[in-house]
C-alpha cells in the first residue's frame, strides 16, 4: 500500500511517521521549501530561537502528545505562569501583575478561571458574546475577553461556537495542567526530528486530486503521483478558497463541514530590542490597545537577545491588514511605548508575520462558526481513499494547537492502518 500525504505540517508529518511504522511507504507533498506548516521556527531574527508559528506547548494533560517527544528528545521548556510574570493594563487604566488583578478584581479573574458556576450552557446557535451576555457578563467583562481569550482563540467573539467552548467552561487555567510551556532549543528540534528518515517532497504545489477509485494527485500544474490512499491536511483556509480541485468533486458532507469552519486571521509582530524594556521578571503584557497581548521568547534565559513577540488575531488583525506593514510595525511599537510608559522606545529590528495572506495557510488556526458545532466531526469522518487530518479536523478542546494537529495524524494513519 502506498499513502501520499498532502502537506508536511504537524499533522502531515505525524500520519507519515505513523504510516511509516507500520509498514507502509508514505510520500509528503510539501508545497512550502521547509516542512512544518504553521509551526515555523526562526534562527536568523535574533541569537534566540523565535517562533514565527505555533509557539507553546499548551497543558500537561495526557493528550498533549508532545511530552512523549520533548522526553524522547530531552528537550528542556520554560513554563510561563502568567501570574507573577505578566503585566496587564486593566480596563480602569491601572498597572500591575496578572495575580494582583485578578486577586482584585472578581470581574476579571472569571474571565481568566472560566469558572461559572451553576450557569445555563451555551446553545449551538449562540456566538461567544451571546452567550456571555446570556448569562450576565458585563461589556467591561466583554472586553476582558475579547482581547485575551477570543484573541487567543483565534478570531473575535461573534465569530466563535460558544458550544464549542463549553469544555473550557467547566475548567480552570490552573497552571497545573492548563500553563504554557516553550521549548527553549526551539518547536523545529521537535518538527525536524518527527520529519527526520520520511520521504518528503518540498515544494510541490498539490494543485488537483483525482479520487475515483485510487488516488492521482497533481503538483506543480503537470507533476502527477499516484498512490491508494491520500491523507489531507491542507488547512481550511486553502480547501475554501478552492485551490485545489477534486475529481469527483467532494461529498455535501464535507462541504457543509467546510462552510461551518473558517480560518481566523491571526498574525504575529516580532521586534528586537537593544536592551529589556521591563524587568528581567516580567515576560508578557496584557494591553488595551491593539496588539493586544505580548510576551517575550527572552524569559527564562540567562543571555541572548531581547525579543518581544505581538500577538493579534480577529478584528485585531483586520485593523492591522488594513494599515499595512509598516503602519502595523509602528502601531504596535506606539502600543508597547504606551504600556511600558517609554515615550521614546526604538527597536533594532521588527517583522510581521501575515499568516492571512500565506498562500499555503491563509489564516491562523480554524474557528468553528455559529451553529457549526458538528463541524469538525464533519471534517474528520475518512472518505477512502481520502483520509482527513489538520487541526480542523481535531475534537474542539485539540484544535488550534500542535498536539491536536498530531493526534489527527495520527487517527489518519490508524484508520488506513486498519483497512488494510
Amino acid at each position: 500500500m502506498k499513502a501520499i500525504v498532502i502537506g508536511a505540517g504537524i499533522a502531515g508529518l505525524s500520519a507519515a511517521y505513523h504510516l511509516k511504522n507500520a509498514g507502509i511507504e508514505a510520500l509528503v507533498l510539501e508545497g512550502r521549501d521547509r516542512v512544518g506548516g504553521r509551526v515555523w521556527t526562526s534562527r536568523d531574527f535574533a541569537d534566540i530561537p523565535v517562533e514565527f508559528g505555533a509557539e507553546l506547548i499548551h497543558g500537561r494533560s495526557a493528550e498533549v502528545n508532545t511530552w512523549e517527544w520533548v522526553r524522547k528528545l530531552g528537550l528542556s521548556t520554560w513554563h510561563w505562569n502568567k501570574t507573577a510574570d505578566s503585566m496587564i493594563r486593566t480596563e480602569d487604566g491601572a498597572w500591575m501583575t496578572m495575580g494582583q488583578a485578578r486577586r482584585m478584581s472578581p470581574d476579571l479573574d472569571v474571565t481568566r478561571s472560566w469558572e461559572l458556576g451553576d450557569v445555563a450552557e451555551p446553545e449551538d446557535h449562540e456566538d461567544l458574546a451571546t452567550y456571555l451576555k446570556r448569562i450576565g457578563f458585563t461589556d467591561e467583562q466583554l472586553r476582558y475577553v475579547e482581547r485575551s481569550f477570543a484573541n487567543a482563540e483565534g478570531d473575535s467573539m461573534r465569530y466563535l461556537n460558544a458550544k464549542a467552548h463549553a469544555h473550557l467552561f467547566k475548567d480552570s487555567d490552573a497552571e497545573t495542567d492548563y500553563g504554557d510551556y516553550r521549548v527553549q532549543s526551539g518547536y523545529d528540534s521537535y518538527y525536524q526530528k518527527l520529519a527526520e528518515g520520511l520521504d518528503i517532497r518540498l515544494n510541490k504545489v498539490v494543485s488537483k486530486i483525482n479520487w475515483s477509485e485510487a488516488v492521482s494527485v497533481t503538483a506543480n500544474e503537470d507533476e502527477t503521483v499516484a498512490g491508494d490512499v491520500a491523507v489531507l491536511t491542507l488547512p481550511v483556509g486553502v480547501l475554501k478558497a478552492g485551490a485545489v480541485q477534486f475529481d469527483p468533486p467532494l461529498p455535501r458532507s464535507k462541504r457543509e463541514a467546510l462552510d461551518g469552519l473558517q480560518m481566523g486571521p491571526v498574525m504575529k509582530m516580532v521586534y528586537q530590542f537593544d536592551e529589556p524594556i521591563l524587568d528581567r521578571s516580567i515576560g508578557a503584557i496584557y494591553a488595551r490597545d491593539n496588539p493586544p497581548m505580548w510576551w517575550s521568547p527572552s524569559l527564562g534565559r540567562e543571555k541572548g537577545d531581547v525579543v518581544w513577540t505581538a500577538f493579534f488575531s480577529g478584528d485585531y488583525a483586520r485593523e492591522m491588514l488594513d494599515l499595512g506593514e509598516e503602519a502595523a510595525l509602528q502601531k504596535g511599537l506606539d502600543t508597547l511605548r504606551r504600556e511600558t510608559g517609554q515615550a521614546d522606545l526604538q527597536y533594532l529590528k521588527a517583522r510581521w508575520i501575515n499568516w492571512p495572506q500565506d498562500e499555503f495557510a491563509r489564516g491562523g488556526y480554524s474557528v468553528c462558526l455559529p451553529g457549526h458545532y458538528s463541524a469538525r466531526e464533519k471534517l474528520a469522518v475518512s472518505t477512502p481513499p481520502i483520509y482527513w487530518a489538520g487541526e480542523a479536523s481535531a475534537p474542539h478542546h485539540l484544535t488550534a494547537m500542535a498536539h491536536g494537529a498530531y493526534f489527527t495524524g495520527q487517527r489518519a494513519a490508524a484508520e488506513i492502518i486498519a483497512s488494510r
